[in-house]
């Protein structure tokens, strides 16, 4: 073997161990782990987790997500207050019950906006919500949008409890309804109080219509234990929210696929689209477009959803709901933020 070419050897030897070198030196030396906690069936909040889940935002920045799945937000709460979970995925009542009986999470940014309230069979004679008075509509008691939808009543002059048969039944029953009915009727049914993407299946069917629409808001929990031990991870947590966002934005068909597979179910690419129809980070241009912050007019709306919660005696008194909003973690993880390139991102 000549000299020139065990040099050549020896060049190649020496810049593939200084490869090696440079991308161990730019990789987080050890993954911080984060226990999420999220809601499989809410859409399009179940995107959001399943980019997180099926990329390697979270890695690049530091952490290891640990993905801890439920129903709905009652469990998801009852592991918050267990400890069971590091940050959450919720709706704003939920939210609220949450920080009523614990002084150990902070509300840290916004989640999603997402579609909520009376949904009537799409033929009906009803136009209006008083066309409704005296007449069954059943819904989660307790949920957000159940609030959402009792404030408007009220706001409308009606007493929500006396003018209306609101009863309590789990969205999950409301198909089953809905099927045996027809797009004239319900039975004894005038209407539900539901949300995405039972609405948007049940429009997609033929079957209904939504009569009053109702936006309530979810917002993204963390608790202050895992805040105090990790303050990088948190911001770390936030930005790689931020940047998985962006990514929803721009690849919703995948995110959405990635959602049908693990909930396994059927629904359309066009019904989850239209559930997400009302949030606006889903049009953004560039990553710098995309806005979890709070603003005063949502921070109002979260304190008259705890104010009507403590109305309906879901809520035993309201609580200054401002000291448990802590936006300056989202502020620093927006630092730099331009600097993220979206296909840098590997799909796992």
């Amino acid at each position: 073997m000549n000299k020139q070419l065990i040099t050549i050897i020896v060049i190649v030897i020496l810049l593939g161990v200084g490869f090696l070198v440079f991308k161990k030196d730019n990789q987080p030396s050890e993954l911080t782990t984060i226990r999420i906690g999220w809601q499989i069936g809410w859409v399009p909040q179940a995107q959001l987790a399943q980019v997180l889940k099926h990329t390697d935002i979270l890695e690049t920045n530091g952490l290891r997500g640990e993905f801890k799945s439920f129903s709905y937000g009652g469990p998801l709460n009852e592991a918050a207050l267990a400890g069971d979970v590091d940050v959450i995925f919720t709706a704003d009542f939920p939210a609220i019950n949450l920080l009523s009986k614990s002084d150990k999470w902070t509300i840290v940014s916004r989640l999603i906006d997402f579609r909520g309230g009376i949904i009537v069979p799409k033929n009906s004679s009803h136009q209006s919500v008083a066309d409704l008075k005296g007449k069954k509509i059943p819904g989660p008691y307790g949920s957000g949008t159940h609030l959402h939808v009792t404030a408007f009543l009220k706001e409308q002059g009606f007493d929500a409890q006396k003018d209306f048969q609101l009863q309590n039944l789990d969205i999950l029953e409301q198909s089953s309804v809905i099927q045996k009915g027809t797009a004239e009727s319900w039975g004894d049914v005038a209407g539900f109080i539901s949300w995405d993407p039972t609405i948007g299946l049940q429009e997609a069917a033929g079957k209904a219509r939504i009569l009053k629409l109702v936006t309530p808001q979810a917002f993204v929990v963390m608790s202050n234990d895992f805040i105090i031990s990790h303050p990088e991870a948190a911001e770390d947590f936030i930005r790689s929210f931020l940047q998985g966002y962006y990514f929803y934005a721009k690849n919703q068909q995948l995110a959405n696929d990635w959602f049908v597979q693990e909930a396994k179910t059927n629904i359309p690419n066009e019904v989850l689209d239209r559930a997400a129809s009302l949030e606006q980070n889903l049009k953004s241009s560039s990553i710098a477009d995309i806005n979890i912050s709070l603003n005063e007019e949502r921070i109002a709306n979260l304190e008259k959803i705890m104010d009507e919660a403590v109305k309906n005696g879901f809520l035993k008194d309201s609580f200054n709901i401002r000291k448990e909003i802590n936006q300056s973690i989202l502020g620093d993880a927006q630092k730099n933020i331009s600097d993220f390139n979206i296909n840098d991102v590997q799909s796992k």
